[in-house]
C-alpha cells in the first residue's frame, strides 16, 4: 500500500509517518518502479504499537531502542520497561499530588489574609520559599 492509504488506515498523516520512517521507528520499505514507497500491512501494526508506546508515555528514543530489535522482543525487557514506567508515573502523582496540597494551603492563607485587608510580606513569601527546597 503507498503512504496515503497507510496515512488513512492508521489515522496518521503522511508526514508523521515519513518523520517515523526518518526516526527508524518503521522498516526501510522498498519502492515501486515509479518511486513511491510500497508499504507492508506489518507497517500498519508497527504504527498502532507506536501509539500505543506514546499513549504509555515512552519516549521515541526508547521506541528506537525497542525496535532496533527487528522483530527479537525480550519479554523480560518489555515487562520490566513497563514496570519502570509505572513507578515514573507513580512518582510523577505523588509529586502533583504534593504541588496541590501546597497550591491549596497558599491560596487558603492569601484568602485569609484578603479578607483582612493584608497581603503577603516579603518574610511569609520567603518562608513559603524555603519549605520547597
Amino acid at each position: 500500500m503507498r503512504i496515503g492509504q497507510l496515512a488513512t488506515q492508521s489515522g496518521l498523516p503522511a508526514h508523521t509517518i515519513r518523520f517515523y520512517e526518518s526516526k527508524q521507528l518503521l522498516p526501510e520499505t522498498a519502492r515501486s518502479h515509479n518511486g513511491y514507497r510500497e508499504y507492508k500491512p506489518a507497517a500498519l501494526e508497527r504504527l498502532g504499537l507506536i501509539q500505543l508506546c506514546q499513549r504509555l508515555g515512552f519516549s521515541l528514543g526508547e521506541m528506537q531502542v525497542l525496535f532496533a530489535r527487528d522483530g527479537e522482543w525480550d519479554k523480560d525487557d518489555i515487562m520490566h520497561k513497563l514496570s519502570e514506567r509505572a513507578a515514573e508515573i507513580e512518582a510523577m502523582q505523588q509529586q502533583l499530588s504534593a504541588q496541590k496540597q501546597e497550591i491549596i494551603s497558599v491560596q487558603a492563607r492569601l484568602k485569609s489574609l484578603w479578607d483582612k485587608g493584608q497581603c503577603f510580606t516579603s518574610e511569609e513569601l520567603a518562608l513559603e520559599i524555603s519549605k520547597t527546597k
